[in-house]
């Protein structure tokens, strides 16, 4: 009896499996027009079935059921072709695609009727399990070819039984990493409301974007660069204010009360405008007046290329867009680590930098690892001596369920002083003047 009872529940559980196997299956078939992959999908899906109604059969079989055992259906034959995905040209073949319809043909079905031996029921579930295995590494190939398709969001999320995600940030051939908060592969009701309205998931001073344009804003967070994310927006660095607790570890000792301002903005001597501080932390006493304060910079990555192209076009169709490929477009966008330094950080250390140093007034600086690996090398000292703490983050893929994010990590801290700093970072080796010579015609001759 109690055999009888976990042969039952064990087939069930297995025929649920094979049922949500042919659906998924069956609803990829629907969705692609290759006519090849559609023949293929369509032939699991019935191998699938079959599964099912045998799995049904050792029910029955359990329950002392006399049941007959249905004609396997004639199959139309299925010419050996190459899968390939389509509207792609000079593609290099896949080794194993050659052999799909062979692998297709042999998956095998569960002879389970033929091995049911019900007073010896253990030994038939080793063997179940060892087919299971390898029916799944059969599957393996074709789900293999499928991440290279682009196809509907039914493809974009398919996934091998060992809960893997199918599309690793390494196989995007776009620059887009981040759209308003999530993965372009991220079809979830939450991204797709936000990139609806074009909100900003990171604290920005509106719940909307605002990067680059008001009411066309440039919703890209990040980019993808040598297959690592480079963040390229400034608010970015705001997720879950990590970046303030940071800062005040800092600028004030343990147990001090603190806020935090943004866009605070900052005059010189003579009333003329040095910017605008990006994020202040403020401390307080007891009663809460101000004892003291600190400045924080955020340093993202400039874009040279065209970033916004890829952009609208991805969110002309974000589920059929989500895998474009975009390396063969003009004007690729990449990170300009220079331009940043130049036209962002050496400024800011000029103007605001100077300001804070004379008020004897600390200084974090938020940072983006790739625009930092960039930049001369800093005198490092210890935090009790420094000016300056720069926080340096990158962005870490997590996956949370079948979904994939990016999440804003500090890996490293470089503690340096004021002057060291502005020394190193404004020092510009110069060229050879004979070389600059010869640019001028009428000083040579």
């Amino acid at each position: 009896m109690f055999i009888n009872k976990d042969l039952l529940e064990f087939f069930g559980s297995m025929m649920e499996i094979k049922k949500q196997k042919r659906d998924i299956f069956n609803s990829l078939a629907a969705d692609v027009d290759d006519s090849d992959i559609k023949k293929t999908l369509l032939r699991i899906g019935m191998d699938e079935q079959r599964h099912v109604d045998q799995l049904q059969q050792s029910i029955d079989l359990v329950n002392g059921v006399e049941s007959p055992v249905p004609a396997r259906a004639a199959q139309p034959a299925i010419p050996q072709t190459t899968l390939r995905p389509p509207d792609i040209e000079e593609q290099q073949p896949v080794e194993h695609v050659k052999e799909t319809p062979q692998f297709v043909n042999e998956i095998p079905v569960y002879d389970t009727i033929a091995h049911f031996q019900p007073v010896i029921a253990p030994a038939i579930l080793p063997r179940t399990d060892m087919d299971e295995r390898q029916h799944i590494d059969q599957l393996q190939p074709i789900i293999t070819i499928l991440n290279d398709v682009q196809a509907p969001d039914s493809i974009t999320h398919l996934q091998s039984t060992t809960s893997q995600t199918v599309h690793s940030m390494n196989t995007i051939k776009n620059p887009l990493g981040e759209i308003f908060g999530f993965t372009a592969t991220d079809q979830s009701p939450k991204a797709q409301r936000y990139r609806s309205h074009r909100h900003c998931p990171f604290n920005n001073k509106v719940p909307n974007c605002t990067n680059d344009q008001l009411k066309n804003p440039l919703g890209v967070c990040s980019v993808l660069h040598n297959d690592k994310p480079v963040i390229t927006c400034p608010v970015r660095f705001r997720e879950d204010w990590m970046i303030t607790d940071d800062a005040a570890e800092f600028f004030f000792e343990e147990g001090t009360r603190w806020s935090s301002l943004t866009e605070v903005h900052l005059n010189d001597a003579n009333g003329k405008s040095a910017g605008n501080i990006d994020v202040m932390l403020v401390a307080y006493d007891d009663r809460g007046k101000i004892i003291d304060f600190g400045a924080m910079e955020v340093h993202a990555a400039y874009i040279s290329g065209n970033l916004r192209e890829p952009f609208e076009y991805y969110m002309q169709d974000p589920k059929s867009n989500a895998l474009m490929d975009w390396t063969a477009q003009p004007n690729y966008p990449q990170p300009d680590f220079l331009s940043a330094a130049r036209k962002s950080l050496v400024p800011q250390l000029l103007f605001k930098g100077n300001i804070l140093h004379s008020w004897n007034k600390k200084m974090a600086v938020a940072i983006d690892k790739s625009l930092f690996d960039t930049l001369p090398s800093l005198n490092r000292v210890e935090k009790e001596d420094a000016d300056i703490a720069w926080f340096i983050y990158n962005l870490e893929l997590i996956t949370e369920g079948d979904k994939e994010r990016y999440q804003l990590k500090k890996v490293d801290v470089v503690y340096t002083q004021f002057q060291s700093t502005l020394s190193s970072i404004t020092a510009i080796s110069a060229g050879n003047v004979g070389d600059f010579v010869k640019f001028i015609p009428e000083l040579a001759s």
